[in-house]
């Protein structure tokens, strides 16, 4: 298997106050690959996540105004509904997540973060070929691609490896299956980081793109009028997920999503996830390894937590 490691331009950079976007371009250029996170505390040191070489460079609260200013377009109300939900994603598939005073609406529930001090910048990455192991575990006796679950802890690799498994289907890469018609629901943006409609990652020449979509919504749309083979979401998990997922299989589409979970008795003790896998609509359930680096895989079963051999591609 060869990977390519890359990120969308370094839009990442322009995010970032020049000191900190400086020493974040100096230590990457000294090990050769980007940080996995930019962290940001006021009054601590800059924290750069996956790379080697601390940092001495103290976060101010201005570093912080400057990059909760650039993600926002300086208005905080215009993304109010994505910082309800603790982050804001960044052109290039940037997740930043934001930490602050939550300020509760009637309902009890957040509404909105007010005077943020500390930022987390995931840097989006594409690793080309990371999903090739997993390929031979998603082709069915039939030669379609059968429905899976990536299964992990965050920062395991679920949506690198799922932008991955878009662009090998849709390149016609696999002998078996051909070229596989691939439709992104990318509700956060993450998966193929569009901007202005564009993905800015390569997710293959047959996958369109329904950008900033909610997944519900999506997944219906992508089955009415995008004829697909394949939906690739992340973060599956409420009940109206489940329920959208159940309709595109009883269409005959193939979905490859992600799940947050430990394990398979975590993700067995979750009601809308154990109504999922009774169900039958999902083939495969492939776990990632949480202890070693992003996207390796530690066991792959069935619905029923059978364990699972590859089918050669």
């Amino acid at each position: 298997m060869t990977t390519v490691l890359s990120a969308p331009s370094n839009t990442y950079l322009s995010l970032l106050p020049p000191i900190i976007a400086q020493a974040v371009t100096d230590a990457t250029r000294s090990e050769r690959r980007p940080p996995r996170e930019i962290r940001l505390r006021t009054g601590q040191p800059l924290e750069l996540v996956g790379l080697s070489v601390p940092s001495v460079l103290i976060v101010t609260a201005e570093h912080v105004r400057h990059v909760l200013s650039t993600v926002t377009g300086s208005s905080l109300h215009a993304v109010e509904q994505d910082i309800r939900s603790g982050f804001v994603t960044a052109p290039g598939g940037h997740r930043v997540g934001l930490a602050g005073r939550a300020v509760l609406g009637g309902d009890g529930r957040v509404r909105t973060l007010r005077d943020i001090a500390s930022i987390n910048i995931r840097v989006a990455q594409a690793v080309t070929g990371s999903c090739e192991p997993f390929i031979p575990y998603l082709i069915g006796a039939d030669r379609r691609v059968v429905s899976g679950l990536l299964v992990g802890a965050p920062m395991t690799g679920k949506t690198t490896l799922l932008r991955d498994a878009a662009r090998i289907l849709s390149s016609g890469l696999v002998a078996k299956l051909g070229v596989v018609h691939v439709v992104i629901v990318d509700e956060r943006s993450e998966i193929a980081g569009c901007f202005e409609g564009v993905p800015q990652f390569d997710v293959g020449p047959a996958t369109d793109v329904l950008d900033a979509c909610p997944k519900v919504e999506g997944l219906n749309m992508a089955v009415r009028s995008l004829s697909p083979h394949v939906i690739v979401t992340d973060e599956l998990g409420s009940p109206g997920d489940v329920q959208a997922v159940l309709e595109a299989a009883r269409a005959g589409v193939s979905i490859l999503g992600s799940v947050h979970a430990r394990s398979f008795a975590d993700l067995h003790s979750r009601p809308a996830m154990r109504d999922l896998l009774a169900s039958g609509a999902i083939d495969r359930l492939l776990f990632l390894d949480s202890h070693g680096p992003p996207g390796r895989l530690l066991r792959a079963t069935d619905s029923l937590g059978r364990a699972v051999v590859p089918v050669c591609p």
